[in-house]
Order: C-alpha cells, then sequence, then structure tokens
C-alpha cells in the first residue's frame, strides 16, 4: 500500500533528518567532484552515463509513487517545474555533454537546487522525504560531475542566456498555467511550505524580486569562470 503524506510524519525545517539529509547531499557532490577529476575520457562517459541512469531512475519512481497514491494529474504530473527541467538538462548533459545543457545545469541547479534543498516544498516524510532528497540531491552532484574536467570551461555571455531562457519558461509556462488554472513554477501563487517566496512579497511582485535574485544568483555563480578567464593569458 503506498505511503501519502497523512499517513507520514510531517516534515520539519532544519530538523535532524533535514540537515542529516543535506550532509549526505553535500557528501555526494563532493564525491562526484572527486570521481570528475580523477576519471579518464572514457571514465568520465560511462561515469556520466550512470549519473544520469539514477536521476531517470528517481524520475520513474516519482511517476510511480504519483500514480499509487493520487494519481497522475495535468495539474502536477507534466514536468513543467523548473527542477523537473534541470533534471532534464542535467541527464541530457551527463549523458551527451553540450554547452547550452550544462549551462542550464549548472547555473538553474546550483541558483534554485540550493534554495529547494534549504526551504523544501516538502509536506510529509517517509518516501516523500525520500525521494525529493534522491531528486534534488543529484543535481549538484550532476553538476560538479559536469563542470569538473580540467579542461572545462564556461562560455562568456552564460548569464545573458539564463536569463532569457528563464523569462521565455516565465512566459510559455505562465501562459499555460492561466490558461488551465495551474501552478507549476509556482508563478501563479506561492508554496504551501515556508520559503524564500513569503519574504518577497505578494504576486506578482514576488516574480520581480526573483528576477532580481536571480541575476545576482547567476552573477555569483559566473565569477570563477570570469576570473578564470581573465588569468589566462
Amino acid at each position: 500500500m503506498a505511503i501519502s503524506a497523512a499517513d507520514s510524519p510531517g516534515f520539519e525545517p532544519f530538523s535532524a533528518p533535514h540537515l542529516a539529509a543535506l550532509a549526505v547531499v553535500a557528501l555526494a557532490a563532493v564525491l562526484a567532484f572527486r570521481l570528475g577529476r580523477t576519471l579518464g575520457p572514457s571514465g568520465r562517459k560511462n561515469g556520466g552515463r550512470l549519473l544520469a541512469l539514477l536521476i531517470l531512475g528517481y524520475g520513474g519512481a516519482v511517476y510511480s509513487r504519483q500514480a499509487l497514491a493520487w494519481g497522475l494529474d495535468w495539474a502536477w504530473s507534466l514536468p513543467l517545474d523548473l527542477c523537473s527541467l534541470t533534471l532534464i538538462a542535467c541527464v541530457a548533459a551527463l549523458w551527451r555533454p553540450r554547452p547550452l545543457w550544462v549551462e542550464w545545469a549548472y547555473y538553474l541547479g546550483l541558483g534554485g537546487g540550493i534554495q529547494a534543498l534549504a526551504t523544501p516544498d516538502l509536506a510529509g516524510g517517509g518516501w516523500d522525504f525520500v525521494l525529493f532528497f534522491w531528486g534534488h540531491g543529484m543535481v549538484p552532484a550532476a553538476v560538479l560531475f559536469l563542470v569538473s574536467g580540467p579542461a572545462f570551461a564556461m562560455r562568456p555571455g552564460a548569464v545573458g542566456r539564463m536569463m532569457l531562457g528563464i523569462n521565455i519558461y516565465a512566459l510559455v509556462v505562465g501562459a499555460l498555467n492561466a490558461a488551465a488554472g495551474w501552478n507549476y513554477g509556482y508563478l501563479c501563487s506561492k508554496p504551501a511550505a515556508p520559503s524564500l517566496l513569503d519574504h518577497l512579497g505578494a504576486w506578482p511582485w514576488y516574480l520581480l524580486a526573483l528576477e532580481g535574485i536571480a541575476f545576482a544568483t547567476f552573477l555569483v555563480l559566473d565569477l570563477p569562470w570570469r576570473l578564470r578567464r581573465g588569468r589566462k593569458p
């Protein structure tokens, strides 16, 4: 019998289980980076595809969980959240690295994924807890593996491309939300669980605030690559 959120203990932010999960995610990310630094081209290819399969396994587990516990529905089962699209980008980049896929995984995965891990939209424990940190925890591990190669370098102009990408996302998914009454990406209302959005004002002002936060976050994430390019002769 499937376990629903109502059948399991409620999630408490920064409780001992939450902190333990964050520690496991951090350890997995460090190990993925170290592994990526030591593997040769063939090993990196195989290691990347193994990580991609782990993410795909998470996707299969989530859809199975939804189907058994609540049923699949257009309102919550489509991969239209930024986290879902970031996981898709991670799988694509791990399986066949392409600059734009790696950029999306890096900037959106670290920029949004860390906030999601710190303030999960998670009502229950049990399998919901495991699945949430499995999926969201795979993102930093995948990203650090992708950028760990000694010869890897982020392309100039990535921040502009990412800002363009998230604005296209907001327009397209926001239009779908408005037409169908959905709330993918929290573009129409805030999550029920406490999050950063609670401090950014009412709709639609929190969306404008997120725009500024995203830009500042992308600039910070881009700083190591700009400094690296500046040091090259």
